[in-house]
């Protein structure tokens, strides 16, 4: 258990009672994960640059005479689009910090849960089915569709007659 009372792996994830990850130790700041309650109608348009995106859905993106990253409005972003503020923390369009520069990934990605926009509608009822399915230690939503993505499909699946 880390100080903040969550139940940790070895190499300071945070786990469920069956030793399932919930959470990795590198998305955690001050060993807390990234608090969804404050996000209850999160909506990741709010803090994407504008630009363009390539045939492989990777964002292009200009850069300044310095060589940052800047979308067609010529406002900071880093390397996946997000606006960034001067110290890479990533806001949304009003310049409110949404996400710690600690919790994003390596490429600058947010946390999984907030790209798949599992919580953009109906969010406190997306949180309660995520918890009680990690409680139960059942595929949650989230973790069916990165399988779908891993497996290639969307789950649509039709017969021609």
């Amino acid at each position: 258990m880390n100080d903040k009372g969550y139940l940790i792996d070895s190499e300071g994830n945070v786990i469920d009672r069956e030793g399932k990850l919930i959470f990795a130790n590198k998305h955690l700041k001050n060993n807390e994960f990234p608090k969804i309650f404050l996000f209850t109608k999160f909506n990741i348009d709010n803090i994407m640059g504008d630009f363009e995106m390539s045939p492989l859905s990777e964002p292009i993106l200009d850069q300044d005479k310095n060589g940052n990253f800047i979308d067609r409005k010529g406002r900071p972003v880093n390397s996946r689009g997000y606006l960034i503020d001067p110290e890479g923390n990533i806001i949304d369009k009003h310049g409110k910090r949404m996400f710690d520069k600690v919790v994003l990934t390596n490429e600058g990605e947010i946390p999984k849960i907030f790209r798949m926009q599992i919580l953009k509608t109906d969010s406190g009822s997306s949180l309660s089915r995520l918890m009680d399915e990690i409680e139960k230690n059942q595929p949650s939503e989230y973790e069916r569709v990165e399988e779908e993505k891993d497996e290639g499909g969307d789950g649509d699946t039709s017969v021609d007659s």
